[in-house]
């Protein structure tokens, strides 16, 4: 499997909890950076791809013609038909009508909407730009399009936020046809908003023990409106597990453009700037070059493996592992393996090596026995 993800960085604003590379008051650059991002897309152009995801940023704001000139452009240069997944992200309050008419047709497949939480003053903590009127409006128009195959991005552990509130936001939505949700626990990014105000003493952080209640209510009620935890953050009807984000799990190869996007490629690591002017004038002057280019050792690609496997549910396929590496896990790992099935944090079963329930709330505790000393 190979995926593509595309980075669009545009937003209305930026978000209080976000470090990606996103940017507010650019939509000057957005015509130069979609022609950028093609002529990155056309060094790929012999790479058969396995599915498509178009992250931000916020890739529904941008305007309609540069919107359909980058499905276009990646129309012309990729076989949509062979394409199993594609998804694109998209903000409540930044669709329209025309833009998801657009969207449909050049073949997206499946969205990706940040709702966040269903409770309005919420959202104001959080820095968002839309209410949750804009997501019901949003959502109502692309079931009329189509559209079947909908994720909802969840965050739990806001400041302020109690028990209660969230398990509001999870009831309302359940109310909704969606085939995924995911849900993620805040953590305070360095170079966000949400952690200066941190340091300056606006706010403190959630008590564990009501984040961890927050993520085991999380799973029991999820599974009981008909959702399989398939991974540490996300939730699934049916077979509708995100391709993409399973290329990532399963340490598969993904190519990366645009600012700031990262790859994984023939074994090797590599990123481009996050500075949106620097990407632009690097193409326009043919002289693109990737960043922090690293080739991995076998050790990392076993630490990355491991890190990566024990996110899934379905934990790490022993058989796949010695077919990869040539090493059996109980060899290297011997004393680490036997420490969590005794404190109760690892399984084995069906040759699969799994966390618990209570290893996935532990999983730093656990990781840190499968780094090479």
């Amino acid at each position: 499997m190979l995926g593509l993800y595309i980075h669009i960085p545009f937003c209305i604003k930026k978000c209080y909890y976000c470090d990606f590379a996103s940017y507010e008051k650019s939509e000057h650059l957005m015509t130069s950076y979609v022609d950028a991002l093609l002529k990155n897309l056309d060094m790929y152009a012999n790479e058969t791809f396995d599915t498509i995801f178009i992250g931000g940023g916020t890739p529904s704001y941008l305007d309609e013609g540069n919107l359909e000139k980058l499905l276009l452009g990646i129309n012309s240069k990729i076989d949509i038909s062979r394409i199993k997944e594609f998804t694109i992200e998209c903000n409540p309050g930044t669709l329209t009508l025309d833009k998801f008419k657009i969207i449909k047709m050049y073949g997206v497949d499946r969205l990706s909407i940040g709702l966040q939480s269903v409770n309005d003053d919420t959202l104001q903590v959080m820095g968002r730009s839309h209410n949750f009127k804009d997501f019901d409006e949003n959502f109502n128009y692309a079931c009329k399009l189509g559209f079947r195959n909908i994720n909802v991005d969840l965050i739990f552990g806001m400041p302020y936020e109690k028990l209660d509130k969230y398990k509001n936001t999870l009831d309302v939505i359940s109310q909704y046809d969606l085939s995924h949700i995911s849900a993620y626990n805040l953590i305070l990014e360095e170079n966000t908003k949400f952690y200066k105000m941190h340091l300056e003493g606006k706010f403190a952080e959630l008590e564990e023990e009501l984040q961890l209640e927050m993520y085991n209510y999380t799973r029991y009620f999820l599974e009981n409106v008909g959702y399989s935890q398939y991974e540490i953050s996300n939730f699934a009807k049916g077979s509708n597990e995100c391709l993409h984000n399973l290329i990532y799990w399963n340490f598969e190869d993904y190519i990366g453009i645009g600012v700031g996007a990262h790859s994984f490629y023939k074994g090797s690591r590599f990123e481009n700037t996050k500075n949106i002017n620097n990407y632009i004038d690097m193409f326009n002057n043919n002289k693109y070059k990737p960043i922090n280019y690293h080739k991995n050792s076998n050790i990392e690609n076993i630490e990355e493996y491991i890190m990566l496997g024990f996110r899934k549910t379905k934990g790490i396929d022993l058989v796949d592992f010695e077919r990869r590496f040539n090493k059996d896990i109980f060899v290297l790992f011997k004393d680490e393996i036997a420490k969590h099935m005794e404190n109760g944090l690892l399984y084995y079963g069906n040759n699969r090596l799994f966390l618990t329930i209570r290893g996935m709330i532990l999983m730093n505790y656990v990781l840190k026995d499968f780094i090479f000393k």
